[in-house]
């Protein structure tokens, strides 16, 4: 809805870049308040969280350029412009989930139980980044009557493949975040098997993509088998990881209490 929220000569402010440095920003400081009562150090969070954000920028954007290529081909480095749209979340989730595990071992700190504290921040996360693509108008959603409908600017992405109004996915999405985020805070309080948390956020949200993407605007390139998306796919196996990890880890966890 607002592409360009400031430009001053060369200087130009666009509305996806600032909501996606005040997410990764958000998420860093519900992260540190959930670290500090866990007796965590501040620089270790820190590193942690640049780490995570790195890999997760570079790997969302790796993702999103990958699967449209068509788009960046005649000028491949407009792929660098990150600030004006085109992330993936599952990419940024590929590559940050190994970029973590990596530090943490490094650290000698253990991966699960600071995933399980990191989990309601990338919630938090995903609901700010979310509205940033609302404003930049990418990431829409397919033609929709509903009241609540949108007609987004021709000058984003959504205006110039619609005229009519769409699903407001980005909202959807929005909302998720912050309702996920909300109610694994108030499972955080109470004791789980390491992971636990975490793998409960990646289950709720593969399953909320999949419902999701029945409602979001694709490409006929981005359709795979049975006619489903590519995000979808990953969504189903992301899933799946989930209840598996989550068994494994469950399993490991009364086993070492049982010794």
């Amino acid at each position: 809805m607002l592409p360009t929220i400031l430009k001053i000569g060369p200087f130009t402010l666009h509305s996806y870049g600032l909501m996606l440095a005040l997410a990764f920003l958000a998420a860093i400081m519900l992260l540190e308040a959930k670290a500090k009562k866990s007796g965590l150090s501040q620089d270790i969070i820190m590193d942690f969280g640049l780490v995570v954000m790195v890999a997760s920028v570079i790997g969302s954007r790796a993702f999103y350029v990958l699967s449209h290529w068509a788009e960046y081909a005649p000028r491949p480095l407009t792929a660098l412009a990150v600030w004006e749209g085109g992330l993936t979340f599952y990419g940024g989730v590929l590559l940050a989930v190994p970029a973590g595990i990596i530090f943490l071992r490094r650290k000698g700190i253990a991966f699960w139980p600071l995933a399980d504290l990191a989990a309601p921040a990338f919630a938090l996360g995903l609901g700010i980044g979310r509205f940033g693509c609302f404003l930049n108008g990418c990431c829409f959603g397919n033609p929709s009557s509903l009241p609540w409908a949108v007609r987004f600017p021709a000058d984003t992405a959504a205006g110039a493949a619609f005229t009519c109004s769409l699903h407001p996915t980005q909202l959807y999405e929005a909302i998720f975040g912050f309702l996920a985020m909300a109610l694994l805070l108030w499972l955080g309080k109470r004791k789980y098997f390491p992971g636990a948390i975490f793998c409960l956020f990646l289950g709720m949200y593969g399953g909320w993509r999949f419902i999701l993407d029945h409602f979001r605007y694709y490409e006929s390139s981005q359709l795979w088998l049975l006619g489903l998306t590519n995000n979808q796919w990953i969504s189903l196996g992301l899933m799946v990881f989930a209840m598996v990890s989550s068994l494994i880890l469950w399993k490991n966890n009364k086993r070492q209490k049982n010794k």
